[in-house]
């Protein structure tokens, strides 16, 4: 029996005849080829060919499935693509990378395009003696015709009226950037402009682009690098200190990244077939640190105590001034952070997916450099940062990777040996957050790593049978664990050490937020007052069994194997049905800011309603994070 398959992805839609019974992934790959991703090959190992079902008939979910997706990501919908079977008419979606939660936040916050930023295209009548009214007024009331009246422009900036003493004397009709109740950019329109808009997920590792258009809301173009500030540093601290200790460091730091994000949204224009100075708005989301760096403020401050940042409240700059456009007609939106360690970044997320809209308690964590997390909801939220450092992003291991092509990203365990998945299918180039994680699991499964994180020595691991012993080595430098002998990809004892230590900040900054939330939202002011979130939990047992969803978001959180989180200890067991994967949610908040003011308030509103815990100086986050350090039991 024959029936329809109909494949979305952002607003492309594409559709094909399929066979009763068929696997949902083999379909597809007649649709879209290479870009399925499917490490394992199909075989329902290493659960990266999520879909979303619309519509329609599949088979039930299998007990494989049921063990790589969560009770909350059945209950939305998904399913694995290389497991599922056609059982009728259907409709399925594969959100583009960032797109998932950009859906979720039209869905939650009732999003409109009501964009912050407009640019339009005005034809002022000549002065005569009879009006011999400024073209400054002219330009204004004509701006003021075509807007609501809480956007209408109050004055022109300097250099939009330097165009308009030339360009108001010929007739021709005028393109005029309008944002924050001014005219920041002016020039004469040409003949089938766009109107275009970049989110900029400004990221300690990566940088991430999405260019959309305003009128739609469309998704164009997305590109990713890595940071090019890289070369000072992993981590925020090495870069505040760049910035501080480097005659002219603040802004080579600032230029990089500025010329950078420059670049990426011209590219990104042209990959559309528009050019560059239609991109009328720029929304950056970060860290509070890289957001300083970007504004060439500096941070210096932030990384001691009592870490005061310069500003976090949301600005609207013009885009040129700051080096992120080579033309006036930009305007920059910096999104609002919340403190000096919970930024832009985790505002636009939680915004994004709509924590404080939502009943009952949930956790939200990005999964970086940084680790960030959130908890609570519309009662009220607490959030604090750990300091996870860059392992979980390929930084500080030995044969780390960002999220790039080749990087492996799943690995597993099979009868004849260990076997892993790379970015894109290419060849392995080096191992990113995900892979790590998997990679650990793995190793602490089979026994070639103790709960202390040692690996074991060659006669110990000789005891674990020749299949396993053969992935044990040494160099110079100590032990080792071969993921790729033949193209020298290893995990070293320092590399364990170092994913200890991140996953060890990550689960007592869980444990710690659940514990105080109650006493911290009873006693908070503001919006955050008297939240109620429950009583205080005693252990993972009391608290984490309480949370009704946990929402992993970042580019790392979205390739995360849930399953190995919990083995390493990264991730309560108890949470492993709850788990939401919210894909890039900061970039995807940057996006919504671009298209909606409702957005750009729901970023500031999730600030005001989130009260900081320091953990640094909390004795239980101390006592938590030392307990943290060990691996869990084999089960």
């Amino acid at each position: 029996m024959k029936h329809s398959l109909t494949l979305r992805e952002g607003r492309r839609t594409r559709e094909t005849v399929v066979d009763a019974g068929e696997s949902l992934l083999a379909a597809m790959r007649r649709l879209d080829g290479q870009e399925i991703e499917a490490p394992c090959g199909g075989r329902g190992l290493c659960g990266k060919c999520r879909v979303r079902l619309v519509e329609g008939a599949l088979s039930p979910p299998e007990a494989a499935e049921r063990v790589l997706l969560s009770s909350a990501e059945l209950a939305e919908g998904f399913r694995l693509a290389c497991l599922a079977r056609i059982a009728g008419d259907l409709c399925v979606e594969r959100a583009q990378y960032g797109e998932a939660a950009i859906v979720e936040s039209g869905r939650r916050l009732g999003l409109v395009i009501d964009p912050p930023v407009r640019s339009l295209v005005v034809r002022l009548a000549p002065g005569s003696l009879e009006d011999q009214g400024e073209d400054e007024s002219r330009l204004l009331a004509a701006l003021a015709a075509l807007l609501p009246a809480e956007l209408a422009p109050q004055w022109v900036e300097l250099p939009a009226l330097r165009v308009l003493a030339n360009a108001a004397r010929d007739g021709q009709a005028l393109r005029a950037t309008v944002a924050a109740g001014r005219v920041i950019g002016l020039r004469k329109a040409r003949e089938g402009e766009r109107d275009l808009a970049a989110g900029i997920d400004l990221g300690t590792t990566t940088i991430v682009c999405h260019l959309v258009e305003l009128a739609t809301g469309e998704v164009l173009a997305r590109s990713s690098q890595l940071n090019s500030q890289r070369s000072f540093g992993a981590d925020v601290i090495s870069r505040i200190s760049a910035a501080a200790e480097i005659p002219g460091g603040l802004e080579e730091l600032r230029g990089r990244v500025a010329s950078q994000i420059s670049t990426m949204v011209a590219l990104a224009a042209r990959a559309a077939g528009a050019q560059a100075d239609e991109v009328s708005c720029i929304a950056v989301a970060g860290n509070t640190t890289m957001m300083h760096l970007l504004a060439g403020v500096s941070p210096d401050a932030i990384s001691r105590s009592p870490f005061i940042p310069a500003f976090l409240k949301t600005r609207t700059e013009s885009a040129m001034a700051l080096g992120l456009a080579d033309h006036p007609l930009c305007a920059a939106i910096l999104l609002p952070g919340l403190s000096a360690y919970v930024g832009a970044d985790i505002a636009a997320g939680m915004a994004a997916i709509g924590l404080a809209e939502l009943s009952g308690r949930s956790l939200f964590i990005d999964l970086g450099t940084n680790g960030e997390i959130a908890f609570g909801g519309r009662d009220g939220i607490l959030a604090c940062a750990t300091a996870a450092g860059p392992a979980f992003e390929g930084a500080g291991i030995e044969k780390g990777s960002g999220g790039v092509g080749g990087a492996i990203e799943a690995v597993w365990m099979e009868e004849d040996g260990l076997r892993y998945g790379t970015i894109g299918g290419v060849p392995a180039s080096g191992i990113c957050g995900s892979g790590l994680i998997d990679a650990i699991a793995v190793f602490l499964d089979c026994g070639l790593v103790e709960d202390s994180g040692r690996i074991v020595d060659a006669g110990e691991a000789s005891a674990l049978g020749p299949k396993i012993a053969a992935l044990r080595g040494e160099n110079e430098r100590g032990p080792l664990l071969h993921l790729d002998r033949d193209r020298g990809i290893y995990l070293s004892q320092a590399d364990i050490r170092a994913a200890q230590l991140a996953k060890a900040a990550i689960a007592a900054g869980i444990t710690t937020l659940i514990a105080c939330a109650d006493t911290m939202l009873a006693s908070a002011s503001g919006p955050a007052a008297g939240a109620g979130l429950g009583g205080p939990a005693s252990g993972e047992a009391a608290g984490a069994a309480n949370v009704d969803r946990l929402f992993l978001a970042g580019g790392f959180g979205s390739l995360l194997d849930v399953r190995s989180a919990v083995r390493i200890g990264l991730l309560p067991p108890s949470l492993a049905d709850r788990v939401i994967v919210a894909g890039n949610s900061s970039g995807a908040g940057a996006v919504a800011a671009c298209l909606s003011r409702t957005m750009v308030a729901a970023c500031a509103r999730a600030c005001e309603f989130s009260t900081y815990v320091e953990l640094s100086s909390r004795a239980d986050f101390n006592g938590a994070y030392v307990d943290a350090m060990m691996f869990p039991e084999r089960q």
